[in-house]
């Protein structure tokens, strides 16, 4: 890793040399494996090699942004010097400040598996054949759709400002998606699983766990229309929630196209909802010590008791609002720009069970998987649910049917009167079901 550490600082230096007021670079070598499966057969299997690294440098406030495909001194500096050239060229932006100073965080471990990096393309396609006889033993109808696949590496970023990282990570997942059609009445449902680290990937199960769940989505049929509480699994509440943080993202609410315009520091849902961010898990998902920027991250509460309590920040956004970065900044590879993103999220269950919250509705809907997600701008929330069945005395009954749901982040952010105490468990993540007591559904029933 230190050789593509020396890359990035050269690259850095070269564009300082031309005229950057501030630059960074970041570097990779980074290896994927993927299996994809198409109707019950292996439809393609890849290994693919990724080398590059890449300049972002700034002049008088004006961006330039260049790549290379080539791992060498020569190539890393005239990255730099083409970057330069182009920030010369753009026009100047005056809402950039500077890039961030370095920050002192302590290492995150079990973040790459050398096990999981020594993984060929064979050993995936074991878990998607093991995953296709899995469903088939559930019911020898059922078509499976999905793969399996991971992607492990090196990396390196640099900046201008004096911050110097490596990195080395690891991850691998599995997923199937089940089909079953009878006569018409059709079944439909996915498991997944993902690890950094093969003692945490579970493997085995996935195929049969998505086919008893497809068996149980047939013979689904509609329910009246009108307002009833909704629980949400832990995967339907994990969207909602997921989608409700992405809002909070601060080039959105500076752009003034988020509904949680505003919003910092206020109530915006249940007292019974806090949201963790807990980046510095070993082994979790998107754990990791710094961000994309160099940044030091920590463990927060994003949203306290309902209180949102911050925007998420890269170093742009912040410097333009006049706050610190707030370890956000995210890159999804060396040819990508800096975004923003959060790390591993955590809900913090409640009191009382999934099965006990379901046995206190007499009339609702359980949803076990829609997507749920607020329009980013409105807050406005109109799906279909997918994947749910009907609650009647207290009991999960028959699967739905052509349902929708119309509503607003406000009303079910806001309407949430149970948080379970048992949860679905991710390396780092922590997904409990949600009660809402109230939501207007419309179906043909």
């Amino acid at each position: 890793m230190s050789e593509l550490l020396d890359l990035a600082q050269a690259a850095v230096e070269a564009a300082r040399t031309a005229g950057a007021d501030f630059c960074d670079s970041y570097c990779s070598d980074t290896t994927e494996v993927s299996v994809d499966v198409e109707r019950s057969s292996i439809n393609y299997c890849a290994t693919i090699r990724d080398q590059g690294i890449s300049v972002r440098a700034y002049v008088n406030g004006g961006q330039g942004f260049a790549t290379v495909q080539q791992l060498d001194l020569q190539s890393a500096r005239e990255c730099g010097r083409r970057a330069v050239e182009m920030a010369k060229a753009a026009h100047p932006d005056p809402d950039f400040v500077r890039l961030p100073d370095p920050t002192e965080a302590e290492e995150v471990p079990e973040l790459f598996d050398e096990r999981m990096a020594g993984l060929d393309s064979s050993a995936f396609v074991q878990w998607c054949l093991r995953g296709i006889e899995e469903a088939r033993e559930v019911a020898s109808d059922a078509i499976v759709q999905g793969g399996a696949g991971a992607g492990w590496g090196d990396s390196a970023l640099a900046s201008s400002t004096g911050v110097a990282l490596t990195r080395r990570g690891s991850s691998a997942s599995v997923s199937f998606f089940v089909i079953i059609n009878r006569d018409g009445d059709v079944g439909t449902y996915f498991e997944q699983d993902m690890a950094r680290r093969m003692a945490d990937l579970e493997g085995e199960a996935i195929g049969e766990k998505a086919a008893r769940a497809a068996l149980g989505q047939l013979g689904s049929r509609p329910v009246p229309t009108g307002r009833v509480p909704l629980i949400l699994g832990p995967l339907a509440a994990w969207g909602l929630i997921g989608s409700v943080i992405s809002a909070a993202e601060a080039e959105g609410i500076q752009r003034n196209r988020s509904w949680l315009v505003g919003c910092e520091g206020q109530q915006i849902a249940s007292p019974l909802l806090t949201v963790r961010e807990e980046p510095l898990i070993p082994a979790g998902l998107s754990s990791g010590a710094y961000d994309g920027e160099g940044v030091a991250r920590r463990p927060r509460a994003l949203i306290d008791d309902g209180v949102l309590t911050t925007y998420l920040h890269n170093s742009y956004t912040a410097y333009k609002s006049g706050v610190m970065p707030t370890g956000h900044a995210s890159r999804g590879g060396y040819s990508s720009s800096v975004g923003i993103s959060t790390s591993n999220l955590q809900v913090q269950p409640g009191e009382h069970t999934e099965a006990e919250l379901i046995s206190e509705v007499d009339n609702g809907i359980y949803v076990a998987y829609a997507g749920l997600s607020p329009n980013s701008v409105t807050g406005e929330v109109s799906t279909t649910i997918d994947f749910g069945f009907r609650i009647e005395g207290g009991e999960l009954t028959a699967p739905i049917s052509t349902t929708l749901v119309g509503s607003t982040a406000n009303e079910l952010l806001g309407g949430i009167d149970a948080v379970s105490s048992d949860y679905r468990d991710e390396p780092g993540l922590i997904m409990p079901s949600l009660r809402i007591e109230s939501v207007q559904i419309a179906s043909e029933g």
